[in-house]
């Protein structure tokens, strides 16, 4: 690692995230739960000096890698990329609009697209959001988030950091723990922990059904926002059109108690409140 920084020229940089994995068995962790069969193409965001892009590159059809700084570039073009003639390295930021013609092009070649990442952690939250957006054209992402986040976004009522993130991702995503990986497997150590987790699109008969899916997300993020109010007072500082009698008459035939908190109330707590409140008069 340390002959790698010396021949790019690199002074790794914390404001782009640039912590580079050193430890083998995470890094085979995060490759055996791509479940790569050969037939893949493959997206990485943030290759670093290339120690997942050689071994996904070995296990994927085609893997295209997005980097934007120009001292790694230069380096993976001259040290990795001679070695694995399959990866396609673009030199630009990925979002929506680049990824989309990875898409496509993936599905005129008839194979399934994965995301294999060890995410600079400061686009976590768009890139989560493009996940989403994107799930059925997915096949599986794998990615190393910061631990904390990683909670968010697979925990469930009464876990530490349940919220209205974890109910959107998982509205549309199925989200399953993958490994803990603490900081000094990575060179040089972030002040963070980080964890993997792997995520794919919630099958047709899995995904939560709100009569009014607007209504619903709307409904999750507005009590969120009051979490620490009982949801009788959350749920009107939310909707300041319903009366007192009308947010009560919607907790009670939901079955919600109006004491609890929003981060008390599953996510079928919150479609049937949310149905509730679609049938209003």
């Amino acid at each position: 690692m340390r002959e790698g920084i010396r021949r790019a020229g690199l002074k790794p940089s914390r404001a782009r995230g640039q912590h580079f994995l050193i430890d083998d068995e995470v890094l085979g962790r995060v490759v055996r739960a791509a479940q790569l069969t050969g037939a893949e193409y493959v997206v990485e965001i943030g290759p670093g000096l290339g120690q997942l892009t050689r071994a996904l590159a070995e296990r994927c059809h085609r893997l295209v890698a997005f980097e934007l700084d120009e001292d790694i570039v230069r380096y993976l073009k001259g040290w990795v990329l001679p070695d694995t003639r399959n990866v396609v390295l673009e030199d630009i930021a990925f979002n929506k609009y680049v990824f989309e013609p990875v898409i496509a092009e993936a599905q005129a070649a008839g194979r399934p697209l994965k995301i294999v990442t060890n995410l600079p952690y400061q686009i976590s939250s768009a890139f989560l959001h493009t996940v989403v957006e994107y799930a059925d054209s997915l096949a599986l992402t794998v990615v190393m988030l910061q631990r904390e986040v990683a909670q968010r976004v697979v925990a469930g009522v009464g876990d530490p950091g349940y919220n209205s993130f974890s109910l959107y991702l998982q509205t549309f995503l199925e989200a399953n723990w993958v490994c803990d990986v603490p900081p000094e497997s990575f060179y040089p150590a972030p002040k963070v922990a980080s964890a993997v987790i792997s995520l794919a699109a919630l099958a047709p008969d899995k995904q939560p059904r709100p009569v009014d899916r607007r209504l619903y997300l709307s409904l999750v993020e507005g009590v969120f926002m009051h979490q620490r109010k009982q949801l009788t007072n959350a749920l009107r500082l939310a909707f300041p059109h319903l009366s007192a009698e009308q947010v009560g008459q919607a907790l009670e035939q939901a079955g919600v108690r109006p004491a609890q908190r929003p981060q008390e109330l599953s996510m079928t707590d919150y479609v049937r409140l949310a149905d509730v409140l679609a049938n209003l008069p």
